[in-house]
């Protein structure tokens, strides 16, 4: 009894055995193929959600970049008109002759080169004020020389019986800076006062 004899099969039987087996061959199959289907699907699915997601980024970048490019392109206009309507301002000074104004305006430009130009203008304008002023005092004195020389030789004797010539005859003075009162030899001629 521990031994069952195995029953035999019959055609049939195996038949059906064979067919049922079959149809699950055929099931793993078609899910096998089914799985590798969706995993392909997948992938693909996958490789287009990159190629968009870095493309909107892309455009993203793009968008971004042409609308710095256009703001730092109106800045720079910007900055080029209000620079040119700082140098039509300092001209229009320099022409109406509003040195403080158009020296302002430089100073807020920091325009060195102007500044310098304009320091070194005004140096020589006052080097060429003294050799100025200094000529006419030689001609002064020069005129003053020759009026006292033609007095001389026009008056002639008369002018030394009356004694010292105007030009040469000292003048007592006070010097303002000490209050020293100056007379005698220590005092200056009246031609050096002139």
């Amino acid at each position: 009894r521990a031994y069952k004899r195995p029953k035999r099969q019959s055609v049939r039987e195996a038949r059906i055995t064979e067919k049922l087996e079959k149809q699950q061959k055929l099931e793993q199959e078609r899910r096998k193929r089914q799985k590798h289907q969706e995993y392909l699907a997948s992938i693909l699915q996958h490789a287009r959600d990159f190629k968009e997601f870095h493309r909107s980024n892309q455009s993203k970048i793009s968008r971004l970049t042409k609308a710095m490019m256009s703001h730092h392109a109106m800045v720079e206009r910007e900055q080029k008109k209000e620079q040119e309507r700082i140098e039509k301002e300092r001209l229009r000074r320099l022409m109406a002759e509003d040195e403080e104004g158009y020296r302002k305006l430089i100073d807020q430009e920091k325009d060195k080169r102007l500044a310098y130009l304009l320091e070194q203008t005004d140096e020589y304008i006052g080097n060429l004020t003294d050799m100025v002023r200094e000529h006419k005092e030689t001609l002064k004195k020069m005129k003053k020389r020759k009026k006292s020389t033609r007095r001389a030789t026009e008056g002639g004797e008369d002018n030394k019986e009356g004694g010292d010539d105007d030009g040469e005859r000292r003048v007592t003075v006070i010097e303002t800076s000490t209050g020293e009162k100056l007379t005698g030899e220590d005092a200056p001629k009246k031609a050096e006062l002139e």
